[in-house]
């Protein structure tokens, strides 16, 4: 990558800097790609996986804009810096993903006490600590007695897994808590490069190379999307 893209440090040059370099103060113009992987930074597991569903039910999403790619192609300096400047923010998309779950429960955290409060927690707890004991057991006194014996302790272990997915229910229903939301792979990677298309065209406007109206229009409406559902679950919390 060009050090047109780079400071000394190695750090993106697109972003908020909080120390002063040289004499040239940081101005709002270059913090601006910046803004879109910090507000991605925020985002909670359950704004992933609604922004993931909206996706996958929007028309636009089914293959990627050729304006979009082409726009990729002949920028590729300033799209690994885009790149850069995402993962700054963000981490790898493990440490994304660990991030919204921390958002999660910091936003879960006066259901919690509440549960809590009404003793539900411990309840819970005395439960989630019996059905432990009553799965090994079984599969322990088939060892201990008839170690030999593989048939019964196959049967032994599909009885424990059904068990297992029964009371599991039971006690997701019985906490009371919004039930933790399933994230794919692929599908966040395609949230990442929303983000990063985003940061992209911010990039490109600040260094005074916009893209047309409508290859910028296609490349933010990743984001765009990400923002709308991230309004509607703000507003199902609130």
């Amino acid at each position: 990558m060009s050090n047109e893209y780079l400071l000394a440090d190695g750090s993106p040059r697109y972003g908020h800097r909080t120390a002063p370099a040289g004499a040239v103060q940081p101005t709002t113009t270059i913090a601006a790609p910046a803004e879109v992987a910090e507000e991605a930074a925020k985002l909670s597991l359950d704004v992933m996986a609604a922004a993931i569903d909206r996706r996958l039910r929007s028309a636009w999403a089914d293959e990627p804009d050729p304006a979009v790619e082409a726009l990729r192609r002949d920028n590729p300096e300033e799209l690994a810096a885009a790149r850069a400047l995402v993962r700054l923010h963000l981490g790898s998309q493990r440490h994304w993903r660990i991030k919204a779950q921390a958002v999660r429960d910091k936003q879960l955290a006066g259901t919690w006490s509440r549960r809590r409060a009404a003793g539900r927690s411990r309840e819970v707890l005395a439960l989630r600590l019996g059905l432990m004991a009553a799965l090994i057991a079984p599969p322990a006194y088939i060892v201990a007695t008839s170690a030999d014996d593989i048939l019964r302790l196959l049967l032994a272990g599909i009885a424990c897994f059904a068990f297992a997915v029964v009371a599991g229910h039971f006690l997701t229903c019985r906490a009371r808590v919004p039930v933790m939301p399933t994230i794919r792979g692929p599908w966040l990677a395609e949230l990442r490069e929303d983000v990063v298309n985003a940061t992209f065209v911010a990039i490109l406007e600040n260094k005074g190379t916009p893209p047309d109206s409508g290859t910028a229009a296609a490349a933010r409406r990743g984001w765009e999307s990400i923002q709308a559902a991230s309004r509607v679950i703000d507003s199902l919390n609130s």
